[in-house]
């Protein structure tokens, strides 16, 4: 099955937001379009990150999760663009809301 183009992506850099991540999502999740994808880039996370953004992509699939070695903001909003399959990009702090 081929997957259609998202109209939006949304992607979220993140590093060490245990405390924030899961708020930033469902601020997401609560969103009327449904027609998006979002990529959280962990950005080498040392706490509870990569956890938490694996059960949002594990209950949600227009949630990835891609975890990579820490670059900085800018070294995980690129990974991000490479992914991006949407029409638009969108970024979400991974401490802020939609």
């Amino acid at each position: 099955m081929i997957d259609k183009q998202p109209f939006a992506t949304i992607i979220i850099p993140t590093y060490n937001q245990e405390a924030y991540l899961g708020q930033a999502l469902e601020s997401l999740l609560s969103q009327t379009e449904p027609d998006w994808e979002a990529i959280v880039v962990d950005d080498g996370s040392t706490d509870h990150t990569a956890e938490i953004a694996q059960g949002y992509a594990q209950r949600d699939d227009r949630i990835r999760y891609i975890h990579k070695s820490n670059g900085g903001v800018a070294s995980a909003l690129n990974t991000g663009l490479k992914n991006a399959r949407g029409e638009w990009i969108h970024w979400l702090s991974s401490d802020d809301l939609f």
